[in-house]
């Protein structure tokens, strides 16, 4: 019981480095939604739609919106593994055979370390093992890497780097006889991957497999500044930049409606990263009381759980309370309500702290 209290002393250090954390997350977090929103509002606003297959000179420096079959110029090449497909696009991702090492603590502090092989496609240290000598990880010999195409285009309308790299790779390359045949005598096929070791049913520490994915060519539509007949990022007057790929025939009012719904999923994301990271900073700010119950049986279950639900609702209000904040810089109406609505939480926590010492008199 004396660890545990002891334990939860130290986690107060770490509530409070959260707490800390907790509150710029939440606050910046408001004024980037507000910034990519109004950005987002200012490009719909001027963003033109062209025919990428017409000349685009008098289109130059504008915000530009287009249809067309996205193109590239050249085959985008894996090197390594004699790949060379036509895409808008390819990545490599390699995992390797390793061993794992997996530790747990009893109630002594006595250690107790168990190895397991498994795949990952991150190299697993195995100099720090505690059996480090009979359970040893080769190097990477490949690693998940990257490929793009020389040129994308559309039409008249090439696609600068930043573009390039934005489009989603997700469509799994086929791999054919053809293409392992030109690679070392290694490599076979096995469920879909290149696989590198003597047996793909009964892997050996050592062995890798690979699997590539492209983006394919196809009809696409995109969104962004063209300058000298290529499109890059535009920068608003919020200090935002819109780029926008997407597959398939999309009007400019769909696509910036998607980027404003994303912006709005990608906020509530955070607040509750935030949220969660407040209540949290509070339960191990109030471990040591938790903890204390431990001495008194009858106590330990009441404890943990008022602890929760306090910290709980301090978590709920403060969040409210520094959205609302961050709010009143931006969009003042909304703010002074959230503002409110945080205030009552905190008023309505005082009022069930008065009921309960009513009910439950000390004597």
């Amino acid at each position: 019981m004396l660890g545990n209290f002891t334990e939860s002393l130290k986690g107060t250090i770490g509530g409070v480095a959260l707490l800390i954390v907790s509150f710029p997350v939440l606050f910046k977090n408001e004024g980037c939604a507000v910034d990519i929103a109004k950005g987002l509002e200012e490009g719909a606003g001027i963003v033109v739609s062209i025919d990428a297959k017409q000349d685009s000179n008098q289109y130059q420096g504008k915000l530009i919106h287009t249809i067309g079959e996205a193109k590239a110029g050249s085959p985008t090449v894996d090197s390594d593994f004699s790949i060379s497909v036509p895409s808008l696009g390819l990545t490599r991702e390699v995992e390797m055979y390793q061993w794992d090492e997996n530790v747990s603590e009893d109630k002594d502090k006595k250690k107790t370390y168990r190895y397991e092989k498994k795949w990952s496609s991150t190299e697993i240290d195995s100099s720090r093992f505690d059996e480090a000598n009979t359970h040893n990880n080769p190097p990477f010999t490949y690693t998940s890497k990257t490929f793009s195409p020389s040129e994308v285009s559309i039409g008249n309308v090439k696609f600068s780097d930043d573009l390039i790299n934005s489009i989603p790779r997700t469509e799994d390359l086929q791999y054919d006889a053809n293409q392992t045949n030109r690679m070392s005598g290694r490599a076979k096929l096995a469920d879909g991957r290149i696989y590198l070791g003597k047996n793909p049913a009964s892997p050996e520490i050592g062995d890798v497999r690979i699997k590539h994915k492209i983006a394919p060519e196809g009809i696409a539509s995109i969104i962004g500044q063209l300058q000298s007949g290529i499109v890059g990022p535009y920068k608003t007057k919020r200090d935002t930049t819109i780029l926008m790929f997407d597959y398939g025939s999309k009007d400019a009012a769909s696509m910036f409606q998607e980027a404003q719904d994303a912006n709005v999923t990608r906020t509530w994301m955070v607040r509750a990263a935030g949220l969660f990271l407040m209540f949290l900073g509070f339960r191990l700010l109030f471990g040591p009381i938790a903890a204390a119950g431990g001495w008194i049986p009858i106590l330990d279950g009441i404890l943990e759980m008022g602890v929760s639900i306090v910290s709980g609702i301090l978590a709920f209000s403060l969040s409210f309370m520094t959205i609302s904040i961050a709010w009143i810089f931006y969009r003042p109406l909304l703010g002074f309500a959230l503002l409110a609505l945080g205030v009552g939480a905190f008023i309505y926590l005082y009022s069930q702290k008065g009921k309960f010492e009513k009910t439950n008199p000390q004597n």
